[in-house]
């Protein structure tokens, strides 16, 4: 059973100009353009949490270090000195590109999320109470390691899920705040200590010291299992300083499975460069071929009839073309495998990618939620091809972890909507 408990927040102190200037897009989802609009505030919390391309690990490290410093004795970023629990909720709204993606079912004008914040104890993924879903890279796994160790800090929570389907934790939140979602009716008596927007999504996060509530959510959650949804390199560095004598806990927002507000979105991959004609023999031999439109790319996507219908969207600057996987292979594969979940995204590695890359994967292949982006991508002549990929049910992911307990490969899910640097720390190097 998973272990929770409160702790001493650290968050942007308004008195001393904390604002939603200093706040940013959580660190793995920043890309060139989005440093460079971020980083031009000098107080900006992606000068700690984000490593500039073309910096060394140490290099930015040691800035981190330096500038959370300052921000501590500025009195920019204060430590609450009590322990306590906190609600994050995040009211959103989808783009209609990112719209186009999911099921028309799941489609709503306004998002908003609850999610409990807290400690949970750190153990071995996928050895008991914390499942893990996908595959990390070493190099980023090293990289949030050295951040963490040597600053002392968690900068954004660890999001994972846990099932409860009578709703009891988010009704508990609803009852506390004195409003139901997706409504937003503040209470003066419960004001969010932290209320941004950013890139307009509504960030807030409120403190629950009540110890009657604080007891009533420790009893919820002292018998559930949770999975990690995102954030699976900070886990892994939070167990390896768990290992070497660090802490033993680390910062987490859990948040309800089957809450409607949870969503899952693909990963695009672009590549940057790859040995295009044995790419396209691979894709002869493995797929059949058929040219479609921009506008056909979901609905050709969307009409899988089963997990052995695998489909993938190609696009190389020419032109899109559906790719339809010979199923008696992809059978082959699943049964090799182990595996029926994934298997589109398996095949595109093992069959495409990993025979035509030039050059290694974290270096060469680009991940994006967005299809405009995947196609500007070739379109500007940065990257040679781009996959469009369907997206996962929630059911899917639970199954690969719970049942299968295998891992899809890194970025394979994208859940909605994402935390936010600097909404909620925690500094652990004093504990």
């Amino acid at each position: 059973m998973v272990s929770v408990k409160p702790f001493k927040v650290t968050v942007l102190n308004p008195k001393a100009g904390g604002n939603a200037e200093f706040i940013c897009p959580v660190y793995d989802t920043i890309d060139a353009s989005r440093y460079e609009k971020y980083s031009a505030v000098q107080n900006n919390i992606i000068h700690i949490t984000t490593r500039k391309e073309g910096v060394s690990v140490r290099e930015f490290v040691d800035h981190a270090q330096s500038c959370l410093l300052r921000l501590f004795n500025e009195g920019v970023l204060i430590e609450y000195d009590k322990p306590a629990y906190y609600i994050y909720g995040i009211r959103y709204q989808l783009s209609s590109e990112i719209m186009e993606q999911i099921p028309e079912e799941d489609r709503r004008e306004t998002y908003f999320i609850f999610g409990l914040i807290a400690l949970v104890q750190v153990e071995k993924l996928n050895a008991q109470n914390v499942l893990g879903h996908e595959k990390t890279f070493e190099s980023n796994s090293h990289e949030r390691y050295e951040l963490m160790k040597e600053c002392g800090m968690n900068f954004s929570p660890i999001v994972a899920e846990y099932n409860m389907p009578d709703h009891a934790i988010n009704n508990i939140f609803e009852q506390y705040l004195g409003f139901r979602r997706p409504d937003l009716k503040l209470n003066a008596n419960r004001k969010p200590i932290v209320d941004f927007v950013l890139e307009g999504s509504r960030h807030m996060l409120w403190e629950v010291s009540d110890r009657q509530v604080m007891a009533k959510i420790e009893h919820l959650m002292r018998d559930k299992h949770i999975m990690i949804l995102d954030g699976h390199h900070r886990y892994t560095a939070s167990y390896l300083l768990c290992k070497d004598g660090g802490t033993a806990y680390t910062l987490m927002m859990l948040v309800e499975g089957g809450d409607r507000a949870l969503l899952l979105l693909p990963w695009h991959r672009c590549v940057k460069e790859c040995r295009m004609t044995e790419l396209w023999a691979k894709i002869e031999s493995n797929f059949a071929v058929e040219r479609c439109n921009r506008s056909d790319v979901y609905t050709k996507l969307n009409e899988r009839t089963s997990d052995f219908d695998v489909r993938l969207c190609l696009y190389d600057g020419t032109g899109f073309y559906l790719l339809r996987a010979d199923e008696q292979r992809i059978r082959e594969l699943s049964n090799a495998k182990g595996e029926r979940i994934g298997l589109d995204v398996i095949s595109l590695h093992e069959w495409l990618i990993a025979p035509a890359l030039i050059g290694k994967p974290e270096e060469s292949i680009a991940f994006t939620a967005s299809p405009k982006d995947a196609i500007e991508k070739v379109d500007t002549r940065g990257y040679q091809v781009a996959f469009f990929m369907k997206p996962l049910r929630v059911a899917d992911v639970e199954y690969k972890a719970r049942v299968e307990q295998k891992g899809f490969p890194q970025k394979s899910t994208l859940f909605l909507p994402k935390v936010a640097e600097g909404i909620v720390m925690r500094r652990f190097e004093h504990e």
